[in-house]
């Protein structure tokens, strides 16, 4: 699978500003951490951007089709001039069947996380890298930048709303999420077939030093055969 991830705004465009922070920085930072959970899955990741640059919107979805991708995520803050205002929402573009469902499973990934709990729900617009993305495509905006609660949320729980988005992401692909190998007590040498072996169910990856049995032997090798079916 093929994912282009877009954080909004960049460069000589701050976006949304409140509480001391900057909507670009927000969204790149949030952005490049999803990218890795994603990779971590055999994910092929693209980026509209890095660094702090900035791209026209048409520049992020010329990229995006150019690169055949499968879906097209935009990562955005939110802001009102009500200071009170707060939430989550995501959106896709109208009568966008596929977007719609891919809008719902991050909006839904992000409220059952319970790093945010305040749900605005998900929401159509004609939002221009919605609009000329030629893949299913949605834009979650995290939480209110304008808002005291929310820019905590924003600067502090950024390594939550990213595994929210990220999975989110997975489920809508249908890729089941699997946590990092880092947690798993294996030999450096190990790592990658670990890895290999739990994306492809073949373990669940306890226990990696104990002697294998005939039957845990026998076990890896007719899922294997099964995957191979």
């Amino acid at each position: 699978m093929k994912v282009f991830l877009d954080p909004g705004h960049g460069g000589k465009d701050p976006g949304a500003l409140g509480n001391g922070l900057r909507e670009k920085d927000i969204a790149l930072s949030v952005t490049l951490k999803v990218g890795e959970i994603l990779k971590r899955h055999n994910i092929e990741v693209i980026y509209s951007r890095t660094t702090d640059v900035f791209l026209e919107l048409s520049e992020r979805t010329n990229l995006a089709n150019k690169a055949n991708a499968d879906i097209f995520v935009s990562i955005h803050c939110n802001a009102a001039e009500n200071i009170n205002a707060k939430g989550v929402e995501t959106f896709s573009y109208p009568n966008s069947t596929k977007g719609t469902a891919l809008a719902k499973c991050i909006q839904d990934s992000i409220i059952q996380s319970k790093v945010y709990t305040s749900d605005r729900g998900i929401k159509t617009a004609n939002f221009a890298v919605l609009r000329q993305s030629n893949m299913p495509s949605a834009l979650v905006e995290l939480a209110f930048i304008t808002n005291v609660d929310d820019g905590k949320i924003l600067k502090d729980r950024q390594d939550e709303l990213a595994l929210a988005v990220a999975k989110g992401i997975l489920n809508y692909l249908g890729i089941k999420y699997i946590e990092k190998t880092k947690e798993l007590d294996c030999s450096p040498w190990a790592v990658e077939a670990m890895e290999w072996g739990m994306k492809n169910n073949l373990t669940d990856g306890t226990n990696p030093k104990e002697p294998i049995s005939l039957e845990r032997f026998i076990t890896i090798l007719y899922r294997y055969g099964k995957a191979l079916e």
